[in-house]
């Protein structure tokens, strides 16, 4: 597994767990949040088209037990 994953992964957990923790946030405000700003980030490099694309084929592979990741060339 690519160690940008594992950071990703550690980052998330942390965040959910934060708002699980605190009686003033919600993990789905949370998740929506995190959500926002990964493509905000994404956005400053790909097109709404790419972002799209990229979405529609994340969505497919949540049913497999790992998303599938490429580096940029």
């Amino acid at each position: 597994m690519a160690g940008e994953f594992l950071i990703a992964q550690e980052h998330i957990q942390s965040a959910i767990s934060k708002a699980d923790n605190d009686r003033s946030m919600s993990t789905e405000a949370m998740s929506r949040a995190l959500l926002t700003e990964l493509l905000t980030q994404l956005a400053k490099h790909h097109s709404p088209e790419e972002l799209k694309a990229l979405l529609l084929y994340q969505l497919e592979q949540v049913a497999e037990d790992e998303f599938v990741i490429t580096r940029g060339c």
